[in-house]
């Protein structure tokens, strides 16, 4: 085999996340082949939980999130701010992350969490309006997009809460907006966040009552 498809061989596993049966595919080369040549190059072997992974975000063309490591004092603000914000308004049962509110702040702060926090897939974003009869839907399709950054092909067809209208505009008229991130992993990431929090503020709580 020439060098350039030995050094090929890691990069594609360590670079482009392909298993070895990808690369052998690929190559049209033996899996045996692949793995001679990554344990020569000393390529590291990533765990089976991160092959999976991998595999998956390649297989279903979706970009896996990567849970920032590094984290500043900033960062850890925005991170409580943003599992607070779940604790309170997520969607705990589903296989997606799914956030609802009609405040505009609070949607742009858990889109920041979900961001800078989670890198998550920005193609992978959605977002569903909830509207009622007397909202103008265009401006409020208008609005949310720029608010979240989110493109309007990435939006579901809103919405329509029928029978109610007149005092509900008046006490949002923005309507409701729910941000859904269809990830099955980070849905248990942030549930497991919400999970320590409260059994680290269990004990003060118990007191209290």
């Amino acid at each position: 085999m020439n060098k350039n498809i030995a050094k090929t061989i890691p990069d594609m596993y360590l670079s482009k996340k392909m298993s070895m049966a990808q690369i052998a595919s690929k190559l049209k080369l033996s899996v045996s082949t692949i793995r001679y040549h990554l344990d020569k190059s000393g390529t590291p072997r990533r765990s089976r939980s991160e092959a999976i992974n991998y595999w998956y975000a390649i297989k279903q063309n979706k970009k896996p999130f990567q849970l920032k490591t590094i984290i500043t004092d900033t960062d850890a603000n925005l991170k409580t701010a943003g599992i607070m914000l779940y604790w309170g308004e997520g969607a705990k049962t589903m296989n997606v992350v799914k956030f609802t509110n009609s405040d505009p702040a609070m949607i742009r702060l858990f889109l920041d969490f979900l961001r800078v926090i989670c890198g998550v897939d920005e193609s992978r974003l959605k977002a569903l309006i909830h509207i009622y009869p007397d909202h103008n839907e265009a401006k409020l399709i208008k609005f949310w997009t720029r608010t979240t950054g989110i493109p309007l092909c990435n939006f579901y067809k809103s919405f329509l809460q029928e029978g109610k209208k007149g005092t509900y505009r008046n006490k949002s008229k923005y309507g409701t907006i729910t941000i859904n991130y269809p990830d099955t992993k980070l849905l248990k990431a942030i549930l497991t966040w919400i999970d320590e929090y409260r059994k680290k503020y269990s004990y003060d709580i118990t007191i209290i009552i």
